[in-house]
């Protein structure tokens, strides 16, 4: 499963020989996982894993702790080896269930990401989305994506937020319209204020970084370490702890609804300072260093 060299910084996909990047993971082409020399840090960074490390002590002292008091007459501790061993085996087969358990909910859930960055091309839709305020516990904001920037597009009507359709006019002339959707990480945001216990729209002023620090890590999928104003952006650094491969992932095969609308984990950090704040948001830009699981993310805000 490795990445055939075409050129420099490129290679082919061993699957079906399409030309990717150099910094892509997988194919744009098949969504095959491309395999260079980032793997011997994926599986340094493995065994560095705090259980992975309990699981293989427990299973070799255990093990010889079982044979050695085993043949030297001591039963209580050849029971007491036993019983390691087979609490490190039970440790690292449930490392290993959760890892595949969570590479089979991404690859079941990247196909309808896929379908909308179908649709953006098809309507050759460039503006980025704008995440419209509301209100409500366990209420997300849904998306607005231009046809084109204009008075009435750059804040659509905050009742969108009840609309079931996709295709929506918010102004009179012909040019104000666009597409709605649901936020990508509208789940991550109910459980984040299921974390919280309240409505962001509703959070204690200046609580924002603790806040959504406390709950990322609650749900275990990041910390959030930074949290900065700057005229009306905001600027944000998390370090992810889950969904860094589901992340990489949708970036290389759906870049253009990455771009404009964001992963689910940045669009659980827009949809969330939105409402938090009343405000409009868009994410104008969203980084991720694969390597050090670091995301950053810069927001666009407007009242």
């Amino acid at each position: 499963m490795a990445a055939r060299m075409a050129g420099p910084g490129q290679s082919s996909c061993w699957v079906c020989n399409a030309q990717v990047d150099a910094e892509d993971n997988y194919c744009r082409n098949c969504g095959a996982q491309l395999v260079r020399m980032q793997t011997r840090h994926a599986r340094a960074d493995e065994y560095s894993n705090p259980r992975m490390v309990v699981g293989v002590f427990l299973v070799g002292v255990g093990g010889i702790l079982g044979i050695l008091s085993y043949l030297m007459g001591i039963v209580p501790m050849s029971a007491f080896g036993l019983a390691s061993f087979l609490i490190g085996i039970m440790i690292l087969y449930l490392q290993d269930s959760s890892t595949a358990t969570e590479a089979i909910a991404v690859d079941s859930s990247v196909s309808s990401f896929l379908n909308i960055e179908n649709l953006l091309r098809e309507l050759d839709l460039d503006e980025k989305g704008i995440y419209i305020p509301v209100t409500g516990f366990g209420v997300s904001p849904k998306v607005f994506i231009p046809l084109a920037l204009t008075p009435a597009t750059k804040k659509p009507p905050p009742g969108l937020s009840h609309s079931r359709r996709i295709f929506v006019t918010v102004g009179t002339n012909p040019e104000d319209r666009g597409v709605l959707l649901e936020a990508p990480g509208n789940r991550i945001l109910s459980a984040i204020e299921g974390s919280l216990g309240y409505d962001l729209s509703k959070a204690p002023e200046g609580s924002l970084l603790t806040d959504l620090d406390s709950a990322f890590k609650a749900i275990g999928v990041a910390k959030v370490t930074s949290l900065e104003h700057e005229d009306s952006e905001l600027n944000v650094e998390l370090v992810m702890t889950a969904l860094v491969d589901f992340e990489s992932k949708l970036r290389n095969l759906a870049p253009r609804f990455s771009t404009h609308v964001g992963t689910p984990v940045a669009s659980a950090l827009a949809a969330s300072i939105s409402k938090a704040t009343a405000s409009y948001a868009s994410i104008t830009d969203a980084t991720l260093d694969v390597h050090n699981k670091k995301m950053h993310v810069r927001l666009k805000l407007s009242k």
